[in-house]
């Protein structure tokens, strides 16, 4: 069956987590047993020239669902350009971006696919929740967002400017599996190669071509993230402490900035030290206290995060 301009695209850039990736897509395929989401959604892998098991792991999905397209790049392009390559690839209405190391909860697809069809939001950000690396349970004691019901905005200044500024405030538009937006916006958006490099190329482009778009915070749970799984090597300039959280202050001033939002630059550098000095802090305990995963787990879980 061929599957003529679905509703919704997930694109899933992938290299070298082919365990992983099986986990998640499983989480979606099952889901295919409603014809009514398996009509309408088609997966996008985009394999950044993986060494490991990740063809033979998706040719299996591939085989018995036509609505999942697997693309392999003939070397390794990096994060950034294969978030844009993967994005390409579908002819989706929307597109949700999905990292190849987390999972769907059940439900998820038929639940998202009634909200695109209320046409509420042309940008969206999902809620998830922190689970072991196993995804077998939850390393922290609530989801990331708060949020009892959804949240509708005009557009995403009109929640920045409710918003607590922080760390926090790039994680949620620079996370990926939470990110759901209209690929026509996205594709329209020229020049979007410049934000190669940046390690979060799709947050400059939907921060930048959603900037008067509808935006909305879902408070439904949809995904599970592997906590504690960021393979920091794969990021070029992001190898320590010092060097992510410059570059995490570096793109929270860009927002600011770019959608003119007060702020004092003083207090913004106080934040950013003591971000730091947490950071390491943190470090020492996991390598000299609390050595086992299930120890941080056990610290996730009392302190929220970890």
């Amino acid at each position: 069956m061929t599957i003529n301009k679905p509703l919704l695209g997930i694109c899933i850039p992938t290299f070298n987590r082919a365990s992983c990736l099986k986990q998640c897509l499983d989480s979606i395929v099952v889901q295919f047993q409603n014809d009514g989401v398996r009509e309408r959604v088609e997966i996008i892998i985009s394999d950044n020239a993986s060494t490991d098991e990740t063809e033979s792991v998706v040719r299996e999905f591939v085989l018995t669902n036509p609505n999942i397209h697997y693309y392999r790049n003939e070397e390794n392009l990096g994060v950034d350009r294969n978030i844009l390559l993967s994005v390409s690839k579908t002819q989706a209405g929307f597109v949700w971006l999905l990292g190849d190391d987390d999972a769907l909860f059940p439900d998820a697809l038929n639940y998202i696919l009634k909200e695109l069809e209320q046409g509420e939001f042309k940008y969206c950000v999902v809620n998830c929740w922190g689970y072991n690396n196993s995804l077998e349970a939850p390393a922290l004691n609530h989801p990331n967002l708060d949020l009892k019901s959804d949240q509708y905005f005009k557009n995403p200044r009109e929640y920045l400017k409710t918003a607590k500024v922080g760390k926090n405030l790039v994680g949620l538009f620079c996370g990926l599996s939470v990110q759901i937006f209209q690929r026509s916006l996205w594709q329209a958006m020229p020049d979007k190669e410049k934000y190669q490099g940046t390690n979060a190329v799709h947050l400059f482009v939907l921060l930048t071509a959603m900037k008067e778009q509808n935006f909305a915070l879902l408070a439904k749970v949809l995904v599970k993230v592997r906590a504690d799984n960021i393979r920091w090597d794969v990021f070029p300039g992001f190898e320590t402490v010092n060097k992510r959280t410059a570059a995490t202050y570096s793109i929270l001033n860009w927002i600011l900035d770019f959608y003119n939002l007060p702020y004092s630059k003083f207090g913004l550098k106080l934040v950013y030290f003591k971000d730091i000095v947490e950071s390491y802090i943190k470090i020492f305990i996991r390598k000299n206290i609390l050595r086992s995963q299930g120890s941080r787990d056990w610290l996730k879980k009392i302190l929220g995060q970890f």
